[in-house]
């Protein structure tokens, strides 16, 4: 059996979330919560994260790279799937590229300290603060939390 290996692979992240500016809006006014409504999963792009998904789109059908992908991978979350989704609808894979859903992809859980900024996590969890301090924040593992893509 040969496996098949792309040519080129690129890697997205999504476009800027509603929940992006959520954080940053809670961090500029200094409160230990970020405010959101929903779960995590169910947080849209925001509208310019709409706009950079179409613009990234347009770069590829403009043909400003070699070749468009012609392999969608996502994460199952909401931002995920509108970014690919919008991309794709502004030419940047052939018509008819199917977006795979894949769970592997998803974003990194927060247990916890799910929804609180650094000042909410000092105020709430001292411990838990000074581990993410020693750890790295990319390395901690909260009670609660599971590793992800991103």
């Amino acid at each position: 059996m040969t496996d098949r290996w792309p040519a080129r692979l690129w890697i997205v992240r999504h476009g800027e979330s509603a929940g992006n500016v959520a954080r940053d809006a809670a961090y500029q006014q200094g409160l230990a919560r970020i405010e959101l409504t929903g779960r995590d999963v169910d947080v849209p792009l925001s509208p310019l994260g709409r706009e950079q998904a179409g613009a990234l789109g347009r770069w590829f059908a403009e043909g400003n790279e070699e070749g468009r992908p012609n392999v969608i991978l996502c994460s199952p979350y909401i931002r995920a799937q509108e970014t690919a989704r919008l991309f794709r609808e502004a030419g940047g894979c052939p018509p008819g590229t199917r977006i795979h859903l894949d769970e592997r992809l998803r974003e990194k859980e927060f247990g916890i300290l799910d929804g609180l900024t650094g000042r909410g996590i000092r105020a709430d969890f001292p411990q838990q603060a000074e581990l993410r301090e020693s750890l790295g924040k990319f390395y901690h593992r909260p009670p609660g939390a599971r590793a992800g893509a991103t």
